[in-house]
């Protein structure tokens, strides 16, 4: 049938509509002269825009449909800073961050530590609540990140998950994990491209899910071309190799006794602690003797009482290490756990001092 052409009236006067039926095809270009009706909003946050001595950044939270978020983080940052972003889902996400510009480091909640440059791209899961940013000054930030619920990400690969994802689809899980790869120039240009102004609506939507879909895709394949991959017999030793691990902080296993009671060579044992927890197996026992001890400070405990019971015979090396991976005295983080939330999106932490 061809197109017939009408004249309705439109607030600014007459505007030439057609009106075609083809086929029951919706052949008019009405939806382009009026105003949204039903039509599939981009689920957009407010931005968020902070100008303070740490820094000045804005920060935008895209809900482009079911099981997919990004986060784009646009900062100049003055002083050292730590956020940790506010989440009320309860179901289980996988995410990523690639860094355009900047670096950042990201400590899961269990106390595993993860780097984010423009070297270094990551997909990780944490093990609770979400993870803390540790952003050192001076520096531009500029980081693209996703997040996609397990049932997208299972529904994406169809049944036939890459081996290097498949850990993190578990449903018991306590203990983070995270992949890191290279981050070469095309990954970069991509992550670029979800901060590019130039669309909106419906077309960003589809842009930005193209982009995941990318970007997803090229951090599997880097990932494939990185080493040996673990097997699964490897991967339940180094399970049980961490829970004896930390199963006495106090007075952990050496490596050499450690890689002997799992089966592993002590060289084997750390590659395969980098690869699913991103650090070795003194990596992984330092962090997470430092993290029991933030909470029991947290919580009012005696310095002196933390120090020794986390490991450490001599508080000033305590001290040290605990400035090290924190960035501030042990002091600045006693009687905190009451503290509320700084923003309705992000919980603002003791803030670094140089140095």
């Amino acid at each position: 049938m061809r197109n017939r052409w009408c004249y309705a009236k439109q607030p600014q006067g007459m505007e030439r509509i057609a009106v075609g039926r083809e086929r029951g095809r919706m052949n008019n270009i009405d939806w382009l002269l009026h105003e949204a009706g039903s039509e599939r909003p981009l689920q957009v946050s407010a931005r968020m825009k902070l100008d303070d001595s740490q820094w000045k950044a804005e920060i935008e939270r895209i809900e482009t449909g079911p099981g997919l978020r990004i986060f784009l983080t646009s900062a100049e940052v003055r002083n050292d800073i730590t956020v940790q972003p506010r989440d009320t889902e309860s179901e289980p996400w996988i995410s990523s961050n690639i860094t355009v510009s900047g670096k950042v480091e990201i400590e899961m909640p269990d106390g595993q530590l993860a780097t984010s440059g423009t070297d270094q791209a990551l997909l990780f899961r944490p093990s609770d609540r979400n993870p803390r940013y540790h952003v050192k000054a001076p520096q531009h930030l500029r980081l693209a990140g996703y997040a996609l619920r397990l049932d997208r990400l299972e529904r994406i690969f169809d049944g036939d998950l890459p081996a290097a994802l498949r850990p993190m689809l578990a449903r018991e899980f306590t203990v983070s994990r995270f992949i890191t790869m290279p981050a070469d120039q095309r990954l970069r240009r991509l992550a670029a491209g979800l901060f590019a102004p130039g669309l909106n609506g419906p077309l960003r939507l589809l842009f930005m899910e193209g982009t995941v879909l990318q970007l997803l895709a090229t951090q599997l394949a880097a990932k494939t071309r990185q080493g040996r991959p673990i097997t699964l017999r490897e991967r339940d030793a180094v399970m049980a190799a961490r829970e004896r691990l930390l199963a006495d902080m106090r007075n952990p296993p050496g490596l050499g006794d450690l890689a002997a009671a799992v089966g592993l060579s002590e060289k084997r044992l750390n590659a395969c602690f980098r690869h699913e927890f991103g650090g070795t197996v003194f990596d992984v026992l330092r962090n997470q003797r430092l993290e029991h001890a933030r909470i029991a400070l947290e919580a009012g405990a005696p310095l002196k009482q933390v120090a020794f019971r986390v490991g450490y015979n001599h508080v000033t090396n305590f001290i040290s290490a605990f400035k090290a991976r924190y960035g501030e005295p042990p002091g600045r983080f006693a009687g905190q756990a009451a503290e509320g939330l700084a923003t309705a999106d992000l919980r603002r932490l003791p803030t670094k001092q140089k140095g």
